[in-house]
Order: C-alpha cells, then structure tokens, then sequence
C-alpha cells in the first residue's frame, strides 16, 4: 500500500514528512538500518535479524510497494530517514486474514519527540482502513519507554516469550507480546 506524503510537526516544533518508502530509497533505508542498530539494541532491522540486507533492499521496498495489505512508512526529515514503521499481516489464510504485525524503530536524534507514537498511529489508521481488526506488535522486556508507548495507545500485553533472542555475548532477550483490538 502506498501512504499518501503527510506533513506532520513533532513535539518539538521539527518538520516531518510521512511517506511510504520507494525504491529509490533503498540507500537511506541501509543508512538508517545502519545507524539505528549500532545506536540500540532493540532496533527490529537489525543485522541478522531481518530479511533485509544491503544488497536487496530496494526490491525489500518493492515488497511493500505491490502489497495490498503491508506497508513501510517512513518519517524524514530533511529527507533523512528518521523513523520507519512496517506493518504486514500475519497470515493469507482466510481465518487469520483479520490479524497484522506492525515493527517499528525511531533513530536516537528522534526520540522523545513524539514521532514514534505519531508514527504507529498513523499505522493503527491504515490497519483499520485495510480491514484487519488486531494489531500485533512486540518489544524487548528491558525496553520500558516502548512498552509504556504501546500501553498509552490502547495496547494490552497478553504474554511474554523467554529467549525470544540470542545476542552474540551469549545473553538472552525476553520479549512482551502485545495486541491493540480496531
């Protein structure tokens, strides 16, 4: 699906345009996946972690370009990637049509502006406007200003998976399962 371009303020009085990613911004996509997970541990594009790599991420983009119910909205600034939002369903079959995961990462010279919940807001609005009717979406059990953020939007936690992840020390990640009824 493709997110008409918005122009939106952040809490701190900056500027920000919200738009579906093209393929054209398949090297701010690398920069930003870059940037992002050497600045935060719970950055979902993480090496590893993804599908996404540098060398496919325009057709990564395309992906979401052609599909009818997914989406990759990205906040700029500048026309810096700033802030990405990906929203998918979570199965084709017809009884699980009604559910979709939304993944989120906000680069740490955006945070605290408002622009991440601004951003899954926006997503919560397509997700509607897409007919599904749950949004599904986790985080770190460490990671509290997330967990508060999804609270504040209506999410409930509904469970906790332990060793969701295995960082390269050795050490393990539990993650928060959290849900939001349309």
């Amino acid at each position: 699906m493709i997110y008409r371009p918005e122009e939106i303020t952040d809490r701190n009085g900056n500027t920000c345009v919200f738009r579906s990613l093209r393929q054209e911004d398949a090297d701010e996509l690398n920069s930003f996946v870059r940037q992002g997970s050497g600045e935060s541990p719970f950055f979902p594009w993480a090496p590893g972690g993804t599908r996404l790599t540098a060398d496919n991420a325009a057709e990564y983009i395309l992906e979401f370009e052609k599909g009818e119910r997914k989406m990759l909205l990205g906040a700029f600034r500048d026309g810096k990637l700033i802030g990405l939002t990906e929203l998918s369903g979570m199965s084709e079959w017809v009884k699980m049509r009604h559910r979709c995961a939304v993944a989120a990462g906000i680069l740490k010279e955006a945070q605290g502006s408002g622009l991440g919940k601004k951003l899954t807001l926006a997503v919560i609005d397509v997700a509607r406007e897409l007919g599904y009717e749950q949004v599904e979406c986790t985080t770190a059990t460490s990671n509290e200003v997330s967990a508060a953020n999804l609270r504040s939007m209506g999410y409930e936690e509904y469970g906790m998976i332990p060793h969701k992840m295995k960082n390269e020390d050795g050490s393990y990640v539990d993650e928060l399962k959290f849900v939001k009824w349309l």
